[in-house]
């Protein structure tokens, strides 16, 4: 009768032992023979990463290094401000030399929260009109806003009209952009009091025909006649007004320049 090798009977063979338990370096397992080549020692498998990681493709640290050379502390400032000043996607994109796709996440991997769309929008139309007036102060050979209007409002007094139509801006615009630069005049320029002393003549004029025509209609021939009238009579100045529907401060101010005392 033909015996069958160990492996035809089904014998399992490790990488260890025999199939008879017998230790591939001479011994049984527990054996003198059996300690003669030790197992290997165990191998530390454990990854420990304290305070967190990112993976960096080399866009990040270029982008940090941009952002210090701009002046900010880091790359999140700079894209807050930008965001805050209106700046789009696109134009953070090409500012910084990536992708929309680059600038995208990094937007959300800093947790930057962008203005809702009409304040975008409309933050990004002042922006392009702040542009637009830092490239016309620049062609008009200043090197900042500050010193443009500090030449045309302190030195030269133009008036606030004269900057806007200048910058082509609006007059609005043009008030505060002086508030923020802080340029203030002590006082009126000279034209502005020319033009106000011109508005008060017209304004008397158009005032006094009115009431040069009401004191002759009560038969005098000027006001001062009237007043010598009245004054005389014991009138108050209350009884006088209402005769001839004038103001107190206009009354009190002619009755001076007559020579009557209140």
């Amino acid at each position: 009768m033909r015996v069958g090798s160990p492996l035809s009977l089904g014998a399992h063979v490790s990488a260890g032992t025999s199939s008879i338990g017998i230790s591939r370096s001479g011994g049984a397992p527990g054996t003198p023979g059996a300690c003669i080549t030790p197992p290997p020692a165990p191998t530390a498998r454990q990854l420990v990463i304290l305070g967190g990681f990112r993976v960096d493709d080399g866009h990040a640290r270029r982008l940090e290094r941009h952002a210090r050379h701009l002046g900010f502390h880091d790359l999140r400032s700079l894209l807050q401000a930008r965001c805050d000043t209106g700046h789009s996607i696109p134009a953070l994109a090409q500012e910084l030399g990536v992708s929309h796709w680059t600038m995208t996440k990094a937007l959300a991997t800093l947790g930057i929260v962008l203005p809702p769309r009409p304040q975008r929008l409309a933050l990004q139309r002042r922006h392009h009109a702040e542009q637009q007036i830092t490239r016309r102060v620049v062609q008009l050979g200043f090197h900042d806003l500050h010193a443009y209007l500090t030449d045309r409002v302190l030195h030269r007094q133009w008036p606030q009209a004269a900057v806007a139509a200048e910058l082509g801006t609006h007059l609005v615009r043009v008030r505060d952009l002086i508030g923020q630069a802080g340029v203030r005049r002590a006082g009126p320029t000279a034209r502005q009091r020319a033009v106000a002393q011109r508005a008060r003549q017209v304004q008397a004029a158009v005032w006094q025909a009115p009431r040069a025509a009401r004191v002759a209609d009560l038969g005098f021939p000027d006001l001062a006649a009237y007043l010598e009238c009245r004054v005389g009579q014991g009138w108050s100045i209350r009884r006088i007004r209402a005769e001839l529907a004038v103001s107190r401060s206009w009354l009190a101010a002619e009755m001076v320049r007559l020579g009557y005392r209140q």
